[in-house]
């Protein structure tokens, strides 16, 4: 493939984060992750490409995953689910969390109040919105029909249970002058997600996810299109865990974000920057969290841990504008089989919509109107990684 021009979704602002991209040349085992690597390989997909497969078997039957190698990270979009984040992994350490659910297929989703627990994949990041997050809750009707009072929301809303349209699949040379051979190649995948009924919202979500070979970023660029005609409520948060080994209680949670302005759960008895072994019978703690930006304008979360138990350091660091998601949601669920801590950027906070709309704080996006949003998230593997990151914690 030849080197072409291509916009590169990290320079443009606001919108993209693009501190956590590592600073520097790539390199895959120690050589430039150039044009000049192919000499070295046998198939330009010996140590980094990109795939597309089908679960065989159980109740994910069916779920096309992508998965993206980089050569330094392995990860897994559940094309069928959103084109979330399921697994991934830095130099083989498991950076995300599945839930007791684990994936499954769409089919067996259940989108109304708290059903879709029973379909909450988890993985290292799961969508939520694309009109409403947080609890199960209803609002008034806005699309028309006469017969239809109320608009009932399920929990974190519907769009994760729903299969993105494949676009986009492969490999991308964007010219850098500063990479080796003068460009930098990205592993890309595009989708299209449609969240669309009679008399309802009819929001469409184009999601790229791209990972630069040799590169330990996800780069998560959304967009959400109203394609109806009636102004609609934008609410999107991305639900991104993170779990054993790279949690435990050595790790050290951080952000950039202001005091709590809500709770909810066991607050009381928790530490926001760490937490402890494993409880039986343990309960959740959850903060609201205004985020607060660098000097780029982006905020920051992260968990980090020097020793994931065989000596190696590891963590995950999570990249917004603090622009386009001006809240974090801190979610803490230390029990036996569910040891996850969320980190989580939100357009809205726990009074989700209404809570906006009322403050005159929400976003409605008229028709053919977009919002931009997305997320970095960048896998650390090493003490000069972790400590890299940790400076941007005062």
């Amino acid at each position: 493939m030849a080197p072409t021009p291509v916009e590169d979704a990290g320079t443009s602002r606001p919108g993209r984060p693009t501190a956590s991209r590592r600073t520097g040349p790539q390199t895959i085992f120690g050589k430039p992750a150039g044009p000049g690597l192919r000499a070295w390989l046998g198939h330009p997909e010996q140590v980094a490409g990109v795939e597309l497969v089908e679960v065989a078997d159980g109740d994910a039957r069916g779920v096309r995953l992508v998965r993206l190698r980089s050569g330094e990270i392995e990860v897994d979009l559940a094309v069928d689910r959103a084109l979330d984040v399921v697994r991934a992994s830095v130099r083989g350490v498991p950076v995300g969390w599945l839930s007791p659910a684990g994936l499954r297929h769409p089919a067996f989703a259940e989108p109304a109040g708290w059903g879709p627990m029973r379909t909450f994949t988890g993985g290292l990041v799961q969508t939520c919105g694309l009109d409403h997050v947080h609890g199960p809750s209803s609002e008034p009707h806005r699309f028309g029909h006469p017969g239809i009072t109320t608009t009932d929301h399920p929990m974190h809303g519907r769009v994760a249970a729903l299969p993105a349209r494949l676009t986009r699949l492969g490999r991308e040379q964007v010219v850098d002058a500063q990479a080796p051979g003068g460009v930098r190649e990205m592993l890309v995948v595009e989708g299209e997600v449609r969240q669309a009924a009679p008399f309802a919202e009819q929001l469409v979500l184009t999601r790229r996810v791209e990972v630069e070979v040799g590169g330990r970023t996800v780069r998560i660029v959304d967009r959400v299109r109203n394609d109806g005609f009636v102004p609609t409520p934008l609410a999107v948060l991305y639900h991104v865990n993170v779990g054993w080994p790279v949690l435990s209680p050595a790790a050290r949670i951080r952000s950039t974000t202001g005091a709590p302005t809500a709770t909810a759960g066991d607050v009381a008895s928790k530490r926001r920057d760490a937490v402890g072994t494993p409880e039986p019978a343990g309960v959740e703690g959850v903060w609201e969290l205004p985020a607060h930006p660098d000097g780029d304008g982006l905020a920051h979360a992260a968990v980090l841990t020097d020793d994931v138990g065989d000596g190696r350091a590891a963590g995950l660091l999570v990249s917004w504008d603090v622009t386009r998601m001006p809240w974090m949601i801190e979610w803490m669920m230390p029990a036996e089989g569910m040891y996850v801590v969320g980190l989580e950027p939100s357009t809205v906070g726990f009074g989700g919509v209404p809570a906006a709309e009322a403050a005159g704080t929400a976003r409605l996006l008229r028709h053919g109107e977009e919002a931009l949003l997305g997320v970095d998230l960048t896998l650390l593997h090493g003490a000069d990684d972790v400590a890299a990151a940790t400076t941007l914690f005062p």
